[in-house]
């Protein structure tokens, strides 16, 4: 049996979804040649029409649109690496020079061109005009365009403003722009030489582009001198403040050193300073030696608290005659007491009450003094006047010493505060002496600057150009364009080929039959016969 699912083998025959044709393979020229013959033959007016547009479109732009001819400058810059000139003129600081890639572009600024119009009285008509600006300029000029602005401004009318711009300036805007596109700087290779070329529609482009060249030059040369002059006005401003700061701050220097007895930079303090230490030495001795008096003087005090002021020159002493009578009273007691211990035990009553009594007068035989002074002679104690001079002595001296190092203290502080004052006064004096130093270099360096502007201004119309006129345009004798034979040809050339072109899309759109398609194997109908074209014949016909 045979798997349903089974897969057909590569040798079975399929048929073609699309047929083989060999022939699409290669380009048929032959084939491609009838086609265009064909399309000729029947399209000769229609190839005629088109080449006879072509041609009357190159005639009006010929016509119509204005000749542009062209005129160079030739310019030399001196390069960035001239060293021998660097270094001749590097002391001079007088001469300005912007980089040559600087000095394209601005070469062909608005401000250059903007002189140039005015100084030339260009109008839009003098200058060059881009093919689609000129277009568009054509329109505007015309009277379907201003019919169509005057419809628009009608519809829409513009709010008046101080932005929008008037026909005036609407035109020179325009003719500016058109200008700067017919200016260009062409640097030539491997050189520091550039041409300057002006493109225009009149021979009048030699004086043009003369006139943008030296008119740059000219400009150059008065920016470099204005800047100059900017510079020394700026300079000499600075100067004349730094020079009044100077002056102040001098006048602020003697003031203070006057005040601070500073004329001779510090020696006066060096004097207070010796003399301080000299009062600091005294008053050290002062306290030294008022220590000593104050110790001397406790002494003093201490021997004369001890000594009393008088004396006892002589004294009668006798004995006391209670103290002789209560010792006589004792006696007997004890003389009686030591009988009555013959008789009696010590611890008898009697003995005791004798004992008591013994003792009771032993007790005021006690306070009793054995002997009394009878006459007592007082006299006055020279010691105790000795120490009191002393005393006296001791005590002016310290009064004194310490009046004196009250003052002496007073004076070593006050010159103290003048000595504190001295890192101050240092400080004060390197402060004013380093912003004098910065003034004054300040000062002296914008009188060097100021004199550099002065030269600088002075030699700025003289001073050689770094962008020089090597030569001059020469008036051109043709225009550049438009090429009027070369355009015509082209014109017929170009219109004959879409003409050829129209005629064979036109004839595959329309899809005529003819003897070529009824030839083809592919031909929708069959071809029996081919009769040929007799002309004369067909004359004949139309004639009878």
């Amino acid at each position: 049996m045979t798997d349903p699912h089974a897969l057909p083998m590569a040798s079975a025959p399929h048929a073609e979804a699309v047929p083989y044709r060999p022939e699409a393979d290669s380009f048929d020229f032959r084939r491609a040649g009838r086609i265009v013959r064909l399309a000729m033959a029947g399209h000769r007016r229609l190839i005629v029409a088109v080449t006879a547009l072509t041609l009357a479109l190159v005639t009006l732009y010929i016509l119509v649109w204005p000749p542009v001819y062209s005129a160079s400058v030739t310019l030399s810059a001196v390069p960035d690496d001239d060293r021998q000139r660097e270094s001749f003129y590097d002391s001079w600081a007088v001469f300005r020079r912007n980089a040559l890639k600087d000095e394209r572009v601005l070469l062909t600024s608005g401000p250059v061109l903007k002189q140039v119009i005015s100084d030339l009285d260009l109008r839009y008509e003098d200058v060059y005009h881009p093919p689609l600006r000129y277009l568009t300029y054509l329109w505007t000029q015309s009277w379907p365009g201003q019919a169509w602005r005057a419809t628009k401004d009608f519809l829409r009318p513009r709010q008046p403003s101080r932005y929008v711009p008037t026909q005036e300036e609407v035109d020179r805007a325009r003719t500016l722009d058109d200008f700067r596109t017919g200016v260009a700087m062409i640097p030539v290779a491997d050189s520091n030489i550039g041409l300057l070329t002006v493109r225009g529609p009149s021979p009048r482009v030699a004086e043009i582009a003369d006139k943008v060249a030296a008119t740059y030059i000219a400009q150059r040369r008065r920016r470099f001198a204005d800047e100059a002059h900017q510079a020394y006005a700026a300079l000499q401003a600075e100067t004349e403040r730094a020079h009044r700061d100077l002056r102040a701050l001098e006048q602020r220097m003697e003031r203070y050193y006057t005040q601070n007895d500073m004329l001779l930079m510090f020696e006066k303090d060096k004097i207070e300073v010796g003399q301080l230490l000299q009062q600091q030495q005294g008053v050290d001795d002062k306290r030294v030696a008022i220590a000593e008096t104050q110790r001397e003087l406790s002494v003093v005090a201490g021997q004369l608290a001890r000594e009393g002021s008088t004396i006892v020159a002589s004294r009668l002493v006798q004995d006391n005659p209670v103290a002789a009578a209560l010792r006589q009273e004792r006696a007997k007691l004890v003389a009686a007491r030591d009988s009555m211990l013959l008789r009696y035990r010590p611890d008898s009553p009697d003995v005791r009450d004798m004992n008591d009594q013994i003792a009771a007068i032993e007790k005021q035989l006690a306070a009793e003094p054995q002997q009394g002074v009878q006459q007592t002679n007082i006299a006055r104690n020279s010691g105790h006047d000795a120490l009191r001079a002393r005393k006296a002595a001791l005590e002016a001296k310290l009064a004194a010493d310490k009046a004196g190092l009250v003052a002496l203290s007073a004076e070593v502080e006050a010159r103290r505060q003048q000595i504190d004052r001295i890192p101050q006064k240092m400080k004060d004096s390197h402060d004013l002496s380093r912003a004098h130093d910065i003034l004054e270099k300040t000062y002296l360096a914008l009188q060097d600057k100021l004199m550099t502007a002065a030269v600088t201004a002075a030699t700025a119309q003289s001073a050689p150009s770094a962008i020089q006129v090597v030569e001059g345009a020469s008036l051109p004798d043709k225009p550049d364009a438009p090429r009027t034979k070369l355009l015509l040809v082209a014109a017929i050339v170009v219109g004959i080929g879409s003409g050829i072109a129209s005629a064979v899309v036109l004839d595959l759109l329309q899809n005529r039959a003819n003897r070529f398609r009824l030839t083809q194997p592919d031909s929708p109908f069959p071809l029996l016969a081919i009769v040929e074209q007799d002309r004369a014949h067909a004359r004949r016909l139309f004639e009878q």
